[in-house]
This record gives structure tokens, sequence and C-alpha cells, in this order.
């Protein structure tokens, strides 16, 4: 409904302007009535009319100063200007703000009725304008925020178009950002969680990001994009706002911090990477923004971790992990000697601790890596690599990125070792159980054929000697002994079920010489054959 105020210094003049028209057939309505023009301006600033009815004289404000500290005030309303006679200075002095609208008192209900009626269309046919260049400029920012976010992925991801972009120039053309000479720095606003993020958490991330505006204002660009838990984002700002900037992280914790706090399960981190006046270094401020992260598990109760601060030893992950201890853990791996995995693993953590007393905490990320990277190698080469795994792999990367104590997190990775490990032995007890399942078929179906090992064996595609060992260790006779076994099932069966000769059993169970049949029978079972059928018909 558009909403109508009438002015006039005369009660009875708005009462029947009021009176006069259907104006909820109109699709309007009467929201106030004012009698003086510093009335009339306090209620149109409360009520932010759609239409003003107003008369030209009145104490106070006049009907133009009325139009020109309405529009001073922003507020887009249409006025309809009434007199009791003709004032064409004032008229055309009211058309200098915009108003096309006039009328004379007293007045005829069909012109103000075709007056709001015009009126009403142009305000929906204006509405419809704004709400159509509304749509396009949040398509285009949608578009351009969806650039930069690809921008700052090719970048985290190492793709071509980040880190190896031509120029600065180029990049603003390719992904339309903004970035000029000056500081970078990247952010990593972060939310500690045990549990995964689930569609329902977006709401936080929104929040997140919706609050991080307050680089808006002080940067020449910034752009971000959401990194597990929580959105990264790439600053770009004047070498003098350097101060400024740290204030603006400082308030946005604050104001994250009493959102967060509603939600028992999040608490948050910030790490704030290194600066560069480099923009081709914008790769190094992402990573050392992650690395910020990282630093809680040895620097406590801080939750604005400045990458910068803090000064660690440099180190090479080959020197800790040479190839001979990689070899050694993979040998560990292929016998199945768990605790000798976790040894190697605290072989590396000793030399960290005992060698580097400033040893960085991101090098205990990077040793647990490595060990989880080799052992998933393993089962890729090996064919071990399935859901579990990947699972497993997943639930590892989530306590990994969320766990505050170097303690746990070598703990949590020992249980993913663990874990993995028996799917390897399970994955192995499958493959041995496969070709035994397939050769126990193949004697059942066909006892009463020759059958030999190498036979066995090469339909199965394995080594005689191995085929005959994991037969025996899952059934628990030589593949020779079940095959005596079937005969003789189906011998017993025949002597109780039919009238069958000795002889014609013999040969029905797989036995050519029925003399032959007789001894085994009797060893087997302990009874001759003519025994048995005579004890079980």
């Amino acid at each position: 409904m558009l909403k109508v105020v009438i002015v006039d210094d005369e009660k009875m003049i708005c009462s029947l302007i009021a009176q006069l028209l259907d104006w909820k057939e109109l699709g309007a309505k009467i929201v106030g009535m004012a009698y003086t023009g510093t009335e009339a301006f306090e209620m149109i600033q409360e009520q932010r009319p759609d239409i003003i009815i107003s008369d030209i004289r009145m104490p106070g404000y006049d009907g133009l100063e009325l139009i020109k500290r309405t529009k001073e005030e922003g507020i887009e309303s249409e006025f309809v200007m009434i007199s009791g006679f003709k004032q064409f200075e004032y008229a055309q002095n009211a058309m200098k703000y915009g108003v096309k609208y006039y009328l004379l008192k007293p007045i005829e209900e069909d012109k103000l009725t075709e007056i709001i009626k015009e009126i009403a269309e142009n305000i929906a046919r204006r509405r419809a304008r704004k709400n159509h260049e509304m749509r396009i400029e949040e398509e285009l920012r949608e578009t351009r925020d969806k650039m930069k976010k690809r921008f700052l992925t090719s970048i985290l991801s190492n793709e071509e178009g980040g880190e190896k972009a031509t120029d600065q120039l180029s990049v603003n053309e390719e992904y339309n950002t903004a970035f000029k000479e000056g500081v970078f720095q990247a952010i990593f606003i972060k939310l500690d969680t045990d549990k995964e993020m689930e569609v329902s958490d977006n709401s936080v991330i929104a929040e997140m990001e919706k609050q991080t505006k307050i680089f808006e204002e002080v940067c020449e660009e910034y752009i971000l994009t959401n990194m597990h838990s929580g959105i990264i984002v790439l600053l770009n700002y004047e070498i003098k706002k350097e101060g400024l900037i740290c204030q603006k992280i400082e308030e946005l914790y604050e104001s994250l911090k009493k959102y967060v706090d509603q939600f028992k399960e999040f608490s948050l981190v910030i790490g704030v990477g290194e600066k560069s006046n480099n923009f081709f270094k914008a790769q190094h401020c992402l990573k050392t923004a992650t690395d910020a992260i990282k630093y809680r598990v040895k620097i406590k109760d801080k939750k604005i971790i400045y990458f910068e601060k803090y000064k660690f030893d440099i180190y090479n992950l080959n020197e800790i992990i040479t190839a001979a201890e990689k070899q050694s853990f993979i040998s560990k791996v292929e016998t199945g000697d768990i605790e000798g995995m976790e040894e190697c693993v605290a072989i590396s953590f000793r030399k960290v601790k005992y060698g580097k007393d400033n040893y960085s905490p991101v090098l205990i990320y990077d040793i647990l890596l490595k060990y989880v990277e080799m052992l998933i190698e393993y089962c890729k080469t090996k064919d071990f690599y399935n859901e579990y795994c990947i699972e497993k792999l997943k639930q590892w990367n989530l306590s990994v990125d969320n766990q505050c104590s170097e303690k746990l997190l070598v703990e949590d990775t020992k249980v993913f070792l663990r874990e993995i490990m028996k799917n390897i032995e399970g994955e192995k007890r499958n493959r041995d159980t496969k070709p035994v399942r397939i050769v126990k078929a193949f004697i059942e179906e066909n006892f009463m054929q020759e059958i030999n090992l190498s036979q066995l064996a090469d339909m199965v595609s394995m080594n005689s000697s191995y085929l005959s060992s994991i037969f025996k260790k899952e059934t628990g006779m030589a593949y020779s002994e079940y095959l005596i076994h079937c005969r003789l099932q189906q011998a017993s069966k025949l002597l109780v079920e039919t009238n069958l000769s000795i002889s014609e059993v013999a040969r029905q169970s797989g036995y050519q010489d029925a003399r032959y049949f007789s001894k085994q029978f009797l060893k087997q079972i302990g009874l001759k054959p003519s025994e048995y059928r005579k004890l079980y018909s």
C-alpha cells in the first residue's frame, strides 16, 4: 500500500481530502494528517510517505520549504500541491523541485483520483526499474566476487593464473580485482570445532564473511574465500595504514567472538600472515596466515596469532625423515609392524625435540603429514586404498585441522595409522580368501575329474606353494584332503539314497578303482561302504 500524508492548516480540508477517495481501492492509505509545515516535516521524517498532498501556504514551513527539506532528507515522496487560488509563481518554484501535480481548491474527486492513479503507476514503474537495477547490480557483484575468489583459489591451489600471473595489471583485468602498489597481507579466520562443518553452519561462515567488510573502507582491495572451517582473506592496503589494519583485525576478532560464543561447539582463532610489498608474494602471504594458525599447538591462549611475531628455526624435512627412514617405515608397513611404524614417527620427533629447541610448530604437522602420505601412497600402490581409507583420511584431516595440542596431534595420527593398517590386513585376508573360495567351488563342482594343485594355482594366478599354504590356513586342510572330503561326501549320499553298486558309487564319486575307493572310505569314515549303507539306509 502506498503511504499518504495530507497537510493543510485547515483541519476540515484535511478531513475532506481523506474522505474524498476510496484510498484502499487505489492501493493507498492515509498514514497521517498535519496542520503546520513543521509538524508535517516531522511526520514525513517518521513515516517516509510515498505521496504528500500539501497546501502551499501554511504556518511554519510553507509548501515550498517543505518540498525542499523533504528532498534534502533524501525522501522520494511525490508532492501534490493544493491552493485556494492560482499562484503561478509558487507553482513554477515547486516545479524546480520536480513537483508535477498542482490542484486548485475545491478539489475535484476525478482530478485527484486521476493524479493518484498516475502517481501510483509512476511509483510502480520506478520501483520495478529500481528492483531490476538492484538485481543486475547484485548479479554483477556476485560475478565479481566469484572472479576474485577464483583468483584466490588459484593461488591457494598453485594453479596457473595465481602465482604465475604476468603482472598485477593483467590480474586486475582478468579477475576484476583492484590491486595497487602497497602492502599485501593475509588473515585466516578459523573456527576450531571437533565436528565436521554442516550446511546449518553456513550461517556462521556467512556472518564471518559479512563482518570482513570492516576492511572495505581501509583497503585498496580485499578478497576472500572459504577454506577448511573458516575463511581466508587477502588484504591490499597503503603502507601508512598498517597500524589501522592491526586495529581493524582486533575489532574484527572482538566482534566475531561475541557472535561465535553463541555456539558452544565453536571457538575462534585468527592467523595473521607475513606482510609483503611484492604482489607476487601473495601466495607466501596466504601460507604464512595458515601457518600462524598452526602455531597455536605451541603458543597457548593466543586468539590472534601474528606470524611475524615469532621466529623459528628453518628446517629441512628430508634431514628429519631420511630416505633410509622412509624405507624403514614402508618395510614396517609391509610386515604389519604397527609398533615399529610408531617408533619411526617417535624417532623423527626425538630428532626435532633434542636437536631443535626453537622448532616451528609447522614442523609437527609436516612430519605427521609425511608419514600419513607415505602410508596412503603405499595403499594406493598396492590397491588397498578404498572408501574406508578415504573416510579415515577425512576424519584425520578434520582432527588435525582443529587440534590445539601437540600431544593430541600425535595421538590422533597414531590412531589413524592403526586404523589404516587394520584395513590393509583386512584387504590382505580378503585377497587370500577369494582364491580359496574359487578353488573350493571348483573342487565341489568337479570332484569327479582329475584335479591337481598346479591346475588350481593357474586358475587363480598364484604360485602353487602359496596357494597350498593359504588354502590350508583358510580351511584347515590341504587341497587334496578337501578333494577327498568332497568325494566321500558324495559317496555317502549315494550309498544311503540309491541302490547303485559300490563300483558305480565309486565312479560317480571320482574314483575309477573301486578297491582304492573302499580303502579310502574305510580310512576316512571308519566303515566299509557296504557297512555304511547297511547302518544308515
